[in-house]
């Protein structure tokens, strides 16, 4: 008699940049949930599919950790991948992909992600690096650089991708263009580059308290209010760029520092405000294909058997995953779906799921009320030693004409990621590794401080991909293990 399978791999959905998926998919699909029998299956998003080897690379390391993780229970589990027209940089540290290009100049691998990624735009693409390799030193450049760079990301106000750039809605107000895009680009890239030379003068991060050494007190700029909705801040951000008042600016210190710049720190900062751009397009995309595409088909997955869904998204794909909740509510998809929700490290705003903004006067997060379609654990991991999410995530999501008043850029435009979900009444966070101390039946979400295995390590998307972690593995087997029911 043949032994049942350790985990089992179910497979590849994808979807193109229209959201439409590759017909008899979702009939593949359930046919082999039914025939292997797998009463948990994982559906794991994440950004990384520059092409199909680097997809598999990445789609691997995370098959590898839950297998790990499930090795007690042959047979009961698997996981299926969902692939989109996403891309990361090559210079970053994809799990299981190997490493990384050195050099700051977009090698040719990139590029060629790039053109195949963002059709219609290769004109652009191809300025923009030839900008970048070059570093001419001319004042120019830098208007040829924000130009091109606006080309590259416009999307006319019709198309159907273009209200998917906010994670809120219903402020009196509504934005959806990005400073970065706007504001003078030498200026810009002066911001990005102190950025980058505040993470490397963070220095070595390992022995840092994820409260930064200061306790609950490390809070500072919570107000009594806000530490009732949505607790205390878990920790200051890795830049104090990011802790100031008020828009950036060409006049004033920031002015003066983007004319004293030398040309090389320029460019630097270029490279990161050009690999921000496209991630901005990407979390653009990441809505629409999960509300659009993932969200509807998602039911039809566990037709035809008693197969439990788990959710699970990272980074961009995190966004994806938040989105296609919107899709199975307006599929009319009830009783609830989804027995859990694990968004790691979520490149997305922290209000998404807030029932109301504590810096507007109207609106709410693009996910509000949603939460209540998962019907067992909703964990959100964050780390305050997330470089990305922690300082470029803010200065990249900044709208234009906005102002942060008396909150700061991090309050403001925050990752999930970064402090978890915010603006929602529920549980303090906790430590990854001690959520098993919680009901976690009874709880609308949970934000899980993954800062002891997620710390940026010198380049400046290093610590947001190291999530393939044994501890991460253990959390999302234990999303499994919760029984499902009402909360």
């Amino acid at each position: 008699m043949p032994q049942p399978a350790a985990f089992h791999d179910l497979g590849v959905l994808r979807f193109d940049g229209g959201a439409a998926l590759e017909p008899g998919s979702v009939d593949r699909v359930r046919a082999a949930v039914r025939d292997s029998g797998v009463r948990d299956l994982y559906v794991v998003v994440h950004g990384a599919h520059n092409d199909d080897a680097v997809g598999a690379a990445v789609d691997g390391a995370y098959r590898g950790l839950l297998a790990e993780a499930w090795q007690d229970a042959p047979g009961r589990a698997g996981m299926l991948a969902v692939h989109w027209p996403s891309l990361c940089f090559r210079d970053e540290d994809l799990p299981g992909v190997g490493q990384p290009p050195d050099g700051a100049a977009i090698d040719e691998e990139t590029f060629r992600d790039l053109v195949r990624h963002l059709p219609g735009h290769e004109e652009e693409l191809t300025g923009i690096v030839a900008l970048l390799r070059e570093r001419p030193d001319h004042e120019t450049a830098f208007d040829d650089f924000g130009s091109q760079l606006r080309r590259l990301a416009e999307v006319p106000l019709q198309d159907p991708v273009a209200p998917f750039a906010a994670d809120t809605e219903g402020e009196i107000l509504p934005q959806s263009d990005p400073l970065m895009l706007f504001e003078d680009t030498r200026t810009m890239c002066v911001e990005f580059a102190g950025a980058l030379d505040d993470l490397r003068r963070a220095g070595d991060t390992g022995s840092a308290r994820a409260d930064g050494g200061k306790g609950p007190e490390g809070a500072k700029e919570s107000t009594a209010a806000e530490i009732r909705v949505a607790g205390l801040r878990p920790a200051q951000p890795l830049s104090e760029r990011v802790g100031h008042a008020g828009t950036v600016t060409s006049g004033g210190p920031r002015g003066e520092r983007a004319a004293a710049a030398d040309n090389a720190e320029l460019w630097e900062g270029a490279h990161e405000l050009f690999r921000q751009v496209v991630r901005h397009m990407l979390r653009r995309r990441a809505g629409y294909i999960g509300e659009l595409g993932l969200g509807p088909v998602l039911p039809g997955l566990a037709e035809d058997s008693e197969v439990r869904l788990h959710l699970v998204g990272h980074g961009l794909g995190a966004r994806l995953a938040g989105f296609a909740l919107r899709g199975l509510e307006n599929g009319g998809a009830e009783p609830v779906l989804l027995s859990s929700l694990t968004l790691l490290q979520g490149e997305m705003s922290h209000f998404a799921f807030a029932d109301s903004l504590p810096q507007q006067v109207a609106g709410h997060g693009a996910l509000w009320n949603l939460q209540r379609l998962v019907e067992g654990p909703l964990f959100c991991t964050f780390s305050p030693l997330d470089f990305h999410l922690g300082v470029l995530y803010p200065l990249s999501a900044q709208m234009i004409g906005d102002s942060v008043d008396v909150m700061s850029l991090s309050r403001k435009w925050g990752a999930l990621g970064f402090d978890g979900v915010q603006g929602v009444d529920g549980p303090a966070p906790v430590r990854l590794g001690e959520t098993g101390k919680e009901d976690l039946r009874r709880l609308p979400y949970l934000n899980v401080d993954a800062s002891e295995v997620i710390r940026s390590a010198g380049r400046p998307l290093s610590g947001h991909h190291d999530v393939i972690q044994p501890e991460i593995g253990q959390l999302l087997r234990q999303a499994a293990d919760v029984p499902g029911g009402a909360r």
